[in-house]
């Protein structure tokens, strides 16, 4: 029999945390394979104009993305969880769908309602509600 694979995105969010502790408690009882994602945003930044300042912003962001991909890989393995993690670049909602899509057959996709760009508490981020509307597979919305 073939273990479900799950994929988590990540983005230091507290529904992002919520997330993940959800895709584990279900991982450990069911023994699915884990996969956490963390996306890189590089849209939306005029790279011609400031790419110093740019350079800088994704390589900072990207030091973060690793501490908080490592953080989360130590505490799936630490709780039995088979893990590992991913880092992608690009548009986060279009990522999460491409990469649960090509790169990764996914069984769940697991996310936070909102993540760190939420404006206000409670209400249904852009991010999920396209996960929600493009994904293949079936989605965990963690609030």
């Amino acid at each position: 029999m073939q273990h479900a694979t799950y994929l988590v995105a990540v983005d230091g969010s507290k529904n992002a945390e919520r997330a993940f502790q959800a895709a584990i408690d279900l991982a450990t009882i069911t023994g699915a394979q884990l996969t956490i994602l963390y996306i890189i945003n590089d849209r939306g930044y005029d790279k011609q104009r400031f790419e110093a300042e740019y350079l800088r912003l994704i390589e900072a962001e990207h030091q973060l993305a690793n501490e908080l991909l490592t953080t989360y890989l130590k505490s799936a393995q630490d709780q039995h969880v088979v893990a590992q993690q991913a880092l992608q670049y690009g548009y986060p909602k279009e990522q999460i769908v491409t990469y649960s899509r090509d790169n990764q057959p996914t069984d769940l996709i697991f996310i936070g309602a909102t993540g760190n760009n939420a404006f206000e508490d409670g209400e249904l981020g852009a991010t999920a509600s396209y996960v929600i509307r493009h994904a293949t597979a079936n989605v965990f919305l963690a609030k």
